[in-house]
C-alpha cells in the first residue's frame, strides 16, 4: 500500500468535517485510490491543522466505510470487493426506489438551490475539472435525497452513497475520457428536469440507472 504527500494547500479550518471533506475530494479527484494510506501527519501538514481534527475525520470516514484502520499501520482508503460492491448497489437500488416514491416535490427556493448546484457542475464540466464536477454531483444528489421525508431511509441511503465514493468516482473518471460532455451533462440534467416536471416514474427509472453495477473500470455509479 502506498501513501501520498502533497504540498500544503489552503487551510480549510479546524473542523473535522472540513478535513473529512478534503479527503473525500482527494478521492473524487483520483489523487487517493483504494488501498492508499491516509497518514495523519501528512494531512495535518497539508491542511494546516493539528492532528486532532485529522484523527477525528479519519474516524468519521471509517464509520462511513470509506476508510479502513489496520492495527499498527494506520488508516487506508477502503478497498471494496466485487461482492461488497454488488451488495451496496443492491441496497442503494432498493432505497432509491423508496426515496423516489416518497420524494416531496421542491418549492421554488429548493428547486433554485438544485439549479445553482447544476450551474456550478456545468462550469466544472466546461473547465474539464472532474474533481469539482464530482463534488457538485455529490451535493446535487444528496440534496435530491433530502427532499424525501423518510429520514431513516434517507440516512441509510446517504451512508451507502458515501461508502461507494471510490466506485462512483472511478466510474466517472473513466467516463470523463470516453463519453461526450453532453452525455456527462445529462447525468445530472435529466434528474433536474424530472424533479422540476414532477415526473415520478421517470425519476424512479433515472435513479435505478445510477445503481446498475458495470463490469468495467469503476464498476458502479
Amino acid at each position: 500500500m502506498t501513501s501520498i504527500v502533497e504540498t500544503p494547500i489552503k487551510k480549510r479550518g479546524q473542523s473535522s468535517i472540513d478535513v473529512a471533506e478534503a479527503i473525500r475530494q482527494a478521492i473524487r479527484a483520483g489523487e487517493l485510490l483504494p488501498g492508499m494510506q491516509l497518514k495523519q501527519a501528512d494531512w495535518a501538514l497539508r491542511l494546516g491543522v493539528s492532528r486532532v481534527p485529522v484523527r477525528e475525520a479519519l474516524g468519521m470516514l471509517e464509520s462511513e466505510g470509506l476508510a479502513a484502520h489496520e492495527p499498527h499501520q494506520g488508516y487506508f482508503v477502503a478497498v471494496l470487493s466485487e461482492g461488497e460492491i454488488e451488495q451496496i448497489y443492491l441496497l442503494r437500488r432498493l432505497l432509491d426506489r423508496e426515496i423516489a416514491a416518497a420524494l416531496a416535490w421542491p418549492e421554488e427556493a429548493a428547486l433554485d438551490g438544485l439549479k445553482a448546484i447544476y450551474a456550478t457542475a456545468e462550469a466544472a464540466l466546461e473547465a474539464g475539472d472532474v474533481g469539482a464536477w464530482l463534488a457538485c454531483n455529490d451535493r446535487f444528489m444528496l440534496a435530491v435525497y433530502r427532499l424525501c421525508p423518510l429520514d431513516i431511509v434517507v440516512g441509510e441511503a446517504i451512508k451507502l452513497w458515501r461508502r461507494s465514493e471510490t466506485v462512483r468516482s472511478g466510474r466517472v473518471r473513466h467516463d470523463w475520457h470516453h463519453l461526450s460532455r453532453e452525455a456527462i451533462r445529462l447525468s445530472l440534467g435529466r434528474i433536474l428536469t424530472l424533479v422540476e416536471t414532477r415526473d415520478r416514474a421517470g425519476l424512479k427509472a433515472a435513479l435505478g440507472r445510477l445503481t446498475q453495477v458495470r463490469r468495467s473500470p469503476g464498476a458502479g455509479a
